[in-house]
């Protein structure tokens, strides 16, 4: 039986969703072609996984638009449209923990010290005025110095020279929160980037779980099976054993860099800033990697975070309107906007059942609709 990993995902949409799907053989530049060709096919109102085999200065393959649409996230999770929040809510109850395992194709390439070089990697450069290339997919597996818990999330990263990336960490995400207090005891935070995997691991990654959640329980209860991890080579965190590229090393407490400009899902470019700085111990992959991007400036990235609203947002509105049946977050709203569907029995119910929703995220507006 096939494992359920990146390559068991392309092959699932090849064969139930040819539409979906689409090899280019021409050699590519990593410089905003491939960008180009995503915006392109968009504007005709196509949006396919894109499997790119030639990539160039690269060996590695390359793959983007894993989460341009729900349908995309339907057939990652083998469930109807509809039910996509639904699976992933009862995914965060019924967690499934990791398997440790000896060893795994991500380890089929070792390469630390001098030849831990992150330029073996087709880095995308998205937009004409971002900063440089970024890593946008790497899913980034961190350990707390202090309660020993790992923590995962998408943070994008900069490519600042071949062992230094930055670390766009959110004010309020848990890995803000843990090097931090890091950072007040003068340590680092040992990390490893994971690049490439089964979609259900980014999906699984915009759980709004406690710090002390591993996002690889849910992507267990998304797979239905436990995630088999291997410890990493140069630092105290377990990865999936199954990846296609891992980038371990240190958050650094004590340094900095310039993070952006860099074309964002609003459609316009964050501004510079500063951000934390990630040294590079080590980089594993699998024969044949494949490297997966995301493409902020398409819908992906909302397509991704729109899908952790409406797990948690699902859950708090049912527990304290029965009648909720279902929630959409759609990507035209730009994370703002939420519909809520009810069977509305009582008079008053729908005005309830709106302003709990917009209390219980950071949405602008909410429209209720019946049955």
């Amino acid at each position: 039986m096939m494992k359920k990993d990146l390559r068991y995902f392309l092959k699932t949409v090849e064969d139930r969703a040819p539409e979906l799907f689409l090899r280019i053989k021409k050699e590519v530049s990593p410089k905003w072609e491939i960008s180009s060709i995503q915006k392109r096919l968009e504007k005709e109102g196509r949006l396919p996984i894109l499997v790119f085999e030639k990539v160039e200065g690269h060996d590695m393959r390359m793959v983007t638009n894993l989460f341009a649409t729900k349908r995309h996230l339907a057939l990652a999770l083998e469930t109807p449209l509809e039910d996509i929040p639904i699976r992933f809510a009862e995914a965060q109850k019924n967690r499934i923990k990791p398997k440790v395992v000896k060893s795994g194709p991500v380890k089929n390439v070792v390469l630390k010290g001098d030849k831990a070089d992150l330029r073996k990697l087709p880095i995308v450069t998205h937009c004409e005025k971002d900063a440089g290339p970024y890593i946008t997919s790497g899913v980034m597996i961190i350990r707390d110095p202090v309660s020993g818990h790992l923590n995962a999330g998408i943070y994008r990263n900069r490519y600042i020279s071949p062992k230094r990336l930055t670390v766009n960490l959110a004010p309020l995400c848990h890995a803000s929160e843990i090097t931090l207090q890091a950072e007040n005891r003068k340590e680092d935070v040992e990390a490893a980037i994971v690049i490439g995997h089964h979609p259900t691991m980014g999906m699984a990654s915009q759980e709004r779980g406690q710090l002390s959640d591993l996002e690889l329980e849910t992507m267990g209860g998304l797979l239905n099976e436990a995630v088999e991890v291997v410890p990493c080579e140069t630092v105290d965190v377990l990865i999936p054993a199954d990846a296609e590229i891992v980038i371990e090393g240190k958050i650094k407490t004590d340094s900095w860099e310039v993070d952006g400009p860099f074309g964002d899902y609003w459609l316009y470019y964050a501004p510079p800033k500063r951000a934390r700085v990630f040294e590079v111990t080590a980089v594993t992959h699998r024969f044949d990697a494949i490297f997966h991007d995301i493409f902020n400036v398409g819908p992906e990235h909302l397509v991704l975070f729109s899908l952790g609203m409406e797990a948690v947002v699902l859950s708090q509105l049912r527990q304290l309107i029965p009648q909720v049946k279902a929630i959409h977050v759609p990507v035209s709203g730009s994370s703002n906007l939420v519909y809520v569907q009810i069977r509305k029995d009582m008079e008053g119910l729908g005005v309830n059942a709106a302003l709990a929703a917009l209390g219980a995220y950071r949405f602008k507006c909410a429209i209720v609709v019946d049955e």
